[in-house]
C-alpha cells in the first residue's frame, strides 16, 4: 500500500446489502394480503359450486326453519 492509498474500509462496504426492518414488514405484508387475495379467488369457484350442489339437492339454508332454543 502506498501513502497516497486508503485503506480498505469494509464495515461500510455492504451497508445496503440487507433491508432494515420496516422495509421487511412491508414486504411480509403485502405478501400475506397478496396470499389472501390468491386464496380467495382460488376458493371462491369452489364454494359456489358446493353451495349451488347443495341447494339443488334442497338444502338450502333459506329454506330451513329455525328451531329456537
Amino acid at each position: 500500500m502506498t501513502p497516497f492509498e486508503k485503506a480498505a474500509n469494509f464495515s461500510d462496504a455492504c451497508a445496503h446489502a440487507t433491508p432494515d426492518a420496516p422495509t421487511i414488514k412491508t414486504l411480509a405484508l403485502w405478501a400475506a394480503l397478496l396470499a389472501y387475495a390468491v386464496g380467495a379467488v382460488i376458493l371462491y369457484p369452489i364454494v359456489a359450486s358446493s353451495v349451488a350442489k347443495s341447494v339443488s339437492e334442497g338444502n338450502d339454508p333459506a329454506l330451513m326453519q329455525f328451531v329456537g332454543p
